[in-house]
């Protein structure tokens, strides 16, 4: 017999329990590979798949019947599923009730009621799980393989109300362009290992100092934390920082240093931003946004206009023509979260908006020389068309005159 692990049209490729724990099973889905490609990590507990097995079966009468469920007269007793000390009792009429009915009516529900993680045209296909507990607080970190070698790193955790969260953290290579055959980890060793066709990883688990290189991403990692004294990532112990369950918005705000910016007038400048965030978690709290801080109207967005404000792909600002208006402060932000921060000094004394008076000399002096150009443009097609009415063979000789 057998209930179906299942999200609708999703195939199971992968299940995983924790040596640990004995009610809980991960699994990966994906879908058919005909139509709009995804994948999802869903949870199942025990009690679930119990209740499942404890219901009705589905049977169909002929191969172009539909599935329906069996009425409870038809199951034989003892009940199928139900553990025997001695098979070879079982009555013909329970074997034969199992090979005609493989199926359960019902597909066991996922936890929470919603996918640990999803995301279109991906294919997941191998997955782990570990568990560990930060200041009172377990979490689950899921290691999740896709088909071209690539590991979705995740952690859920749960709220004070038995609210299920969850977040993508890290991505990083294993074995790519090479699909993952098999994973284990280790608990004992933190260390995930990883196999291909043609060669097997070892990964360690607290990846920090190596691998997150700005106080936001390094904080969502429950491995590790965050040392604003010596601005590095470093493997978690009390008094650094840290806030995997979001809680504390701005907290690496103060270890973002404000970069002095000095330009001059009617230069245009750009404000990088090379804060690299997995793609899933920017979708899920947003694309990033600047914010100007000016005496005047305080803190406001910085809207994208062409002739003055582009926001780049790297998630960067460029200022054109800068004036003295552009002078102040600049902060690039992800949800609450600082992630760069420049302060623009424009420098108006070497060279400064002209005056109407100085604008108009300017204007007539271009204009002069302009004129004096047209003339000599002028005077040099003359001079051209005249040679081309010389024969390029005929020779001028002047000499003296004849005696």
């Amino acid at each position: 017999m057998a209930s179906v692990l299942r999200m609708d049209t999703f195939l199971s490729e992968d299940i995983y329990k924790h040596p640990e724990d004995d009610q809980k099973f991960y699994a990966v889905f994906t879908t058919s590979m005909n139509g709009l490609m995804g994948s999802a990590v869903c949870t199942f507990s025990l009690e679930s798949i119990q209740e499942v097995f404890n219901g009705k079966f589905k049977e169909q009468a002929t191969s172009s019947s539909a599935w329906l469920p069996v009425l409870s007269s038809k199951v034989p007793e003892p009940r199928p599923g139900l553990c025997v000390n001695d098979t070879q009792t079982l009555p013909d009429s329970v074997l034969n009730f199992i090979r005609g009915h493989p199926l359960m009516d019902s597909a066991v529900e996922h936890d929470n009621g919603k996918p640990v993680f999803y995301k279109r045209d991906i294919q997941l296909s191998k997955l782990v799980v570990d568990k560990l507990e930060v200041d009172g607080l377990p979490f689950t970190v899921f290691y999740v393989a896709t088909n071209d070698g690539v590991i979705y790193k995740l952690v859920e955790w749960y709220n004070r109300d038995g609210e299920e969260h969850s977040n993508l953290v890290d991505i990083f290579e294993a074995t790519t362009p090479e699909p993952i055959r098999s994973m284990e980890i280790s608990s004992k060793h933190k260390s995930l290992y990883i196999s291909s066709d043609t060669f097997i990883r070892q990964f360690d688990v607290v990846m920090c100092k190596g691998r997150y290189d700005n106080c936001l991403r390094c904080i969502q990692d429950p491995y590790c934390g965050w040392d604003k004294d010596h601005n590095e990532c470093k493997p978690y112990v009390t008094g650094l920082l840290q806030d995997v369950t979001n809680a504390t918005p701005g907290i690496c705000d103060s270890s973002v240093k404000n970069k002095p910016l000095h330009v001059y007038w009617g230069q245009s400048v750009h404000l990088a931003c090379p804060v690299h965030l997995p793609q899933a978690e920017s979708a899920v709290i947003g694309s990033s946004r600047w914010f100007r801080y000016s005496r005047e109207k305080g803190k406001y967005e910085v809207s994208q206009r062409r002739d003055k404000y582009i926001y780049t792909q790297d998630q960067g600002l460029v200022i054109l023509s800068v004036t003295e208006r552009d002078s102040g402060r600049y902060d690039c932000k992800l949800g609450p979260n600082t992630l760069c921060s420049y302060n623009i000094t424009v420098d108006t004394k070497t060279c400064s908006a002209p005056t109407d008076v100085e604008y108009r000399k300017v204007y007539s002096d271009w204009c002069h020389e302009f004129e004096k150009y047209k003339m000599a443009m002028k005077t040099w097609q003359n001079k051209q068309q005249k040679c081309q009415l010389t024969h390029p063979n005929d020779v001028a000789y002047q000499g003296s005159p004849p005696l």
